[in-house]
């Protein structure tokens, strides 16, 4: 049994964040109904910004968020749509959105509109800044509630260099985690006592609990943004070398390897006696100067060099991987934090899975998204409309077959 099975779920999302909620939920073994306008995710048009193909049988960037659901389309502007979504949800456990709460309450999708026709739901909404405040209503995306207003663009960029470059749905799949972790907590509570529960988490609530440990640098004096050599230490931070790849050393006890490093690693047993660097006390005065000392050492060898070497003496240290890199990377595979998909065209495609591995499901399949509408009959059926009802329903638009 999954650890979700049993479970079933009534999704209202677009892009990212609610979708990929959504997909964690079914690889747990819910059931997830994915409901959408007419005219779909917004997100089946908009991901050719990402500039990914479209196939005939779906699309990588498409399934990345919506696999293993079903689809069911209906027009929730219409009355007769918005009685579908009603029968739906008095079937369902969660309740799944990312739609602003003005865009419910016209809707009529509220958590009291919803909690009316099934006390015992679990609620779960996902906002940009948050349901209060002056920004509640605010359209939020990851690029701009996630990394932009946390600090997290501005302060973890180099100084004095361009920000960094991000990618789409960094912070949405962070925040989809922490609200399927929410749903899960919630079910427990409507289990054991029959009551539903109305919960939420933002993009910006999570962006903040990811950097809360720069916040506390920054309130006592630790500038941000910072270059190169204003790191904590020389042994916990990147360089370059010869092949123009980087590594990260990410060695905190400072004592224990400064020597080691010197004398195995460099074969420079004079730095390792330096009285600027020997000790932790003394060498957190001089950072600039050892950072400065060692870029110079690593340009001498190849990245693979370096990581073979203190590998082989157990110490912690890491190539900067590139994308390419991690979607053919053993580990990785062995782990199976990746699978394959093959289009039936032929295009073969490397997704990741899930986190969270349970011993009792090996592996939760892998079923692309469905076109709008795709389960639309079956599940209508289900709800227990008949043939002829739910014809009519298609002919007026309150729903479409895909």
């Amino acid at each position: 049994m999954k650890p979700l099975e049993g479970i079933r779920v009534l999704e209202m999302g677009t892009h990212f964040a609610a979708p990929m909620c959504g997909r964690i939920l079914a690889d747990w073994g819910a059931e997830v109904i994915k409901v959408e306008a007419p005219e779909g995710d917004p997100y089946r048009v908009s991901f050719r910004n990402q500039r990914t193909p479209q196939f005939e049988d779906g699309c990588p960037s498409f399934d990345l968020e919506n696999a293993n659901k079903q689809f069911l389309s209906v027009n929730a502007k219409d009355t007769a749509g918005q009685e579908v979504i009603y029968k739906l949800a008095a079937t369902c456990d969660v309740f799944l959105t990312n739609n602003r709460l003005h865009a419910m309450q016209k809707l009529h999708l509220t958590y009291e509109e919803i909690k009316a026709v099934n006390p015992k739901i679990v609620y779960a909404d996902m906002t940009g800044y948050g349901s209060k405040g002056p920004l509640k209503d605010k359209p939020g995306y990851d690029y701009t509630c996630f990394l932009s207003r946390s600090g997290m663009m501005a302060d973890l960029s180099p100084k004095g260099e361009s920000v960094m470059s991000t990618i789409g749905g960094f912070g949405d799949h962070v925040a989809a985690l922490t609200l399927a972790a929410g749903i899960s907590a919630a079910l427990v509570k409507a289990k054991t006592t029959g009551e539903g529960e109305y919960l939420t988490t933002s993009l910006y609530q999570d962006a903040i609990f990811l950097q809360c440990n720069g916040l506390i640098l920054a309130q006592y004096g630790r500038e941000f943004p910072r270059d190169h050599f204003d790191c904590n230490s020389a042994l916990l931070t990147c360089y370059k070398c010869k092949d123009g790849e980087w590594i990260y050393l990410a060695m905190p006890e400072y004592n224990r390897y400064w020597k080691k490093m010197c004398t195995d690693v460099f074969q420079q047993p004079d730095l390792a006696e330096d009285p600027r660097f020997a000790t932790l006390d003394v060498a957190k005065n001089h950072v600039a100067e050892a950072v400065a000392t060692l870029d110079k050492i690593f340009l001498t060898q190849d990245s693979t060099y370096w990581v073979e070497r203190m590998e082989s003496l157990d110490m912690p240290v890491e190539r900067l991987a590139h994308y390419k890199d991690v979607v053919v990377d053993e580990q990785a595979w062995a782990n199976n934090f990746l699978r394959e998909y093959t289009y039936a065209g032929g295009q073969r495609t490397v997704f990741s899975n899930t986190p969270v591995q349970f011993a009792s499901v090996p592996d939760a399949g892998f079923r692309i998204g469905g076109k709008i509408g795709a389960d639309t009959t079956t599940i209508m059926e289900q709800l227990g409309y008949s043939a002829e009802e739910i014809e009519s329903l298609k002919q007026s638009g309150a729903v479409k077959q895909g």
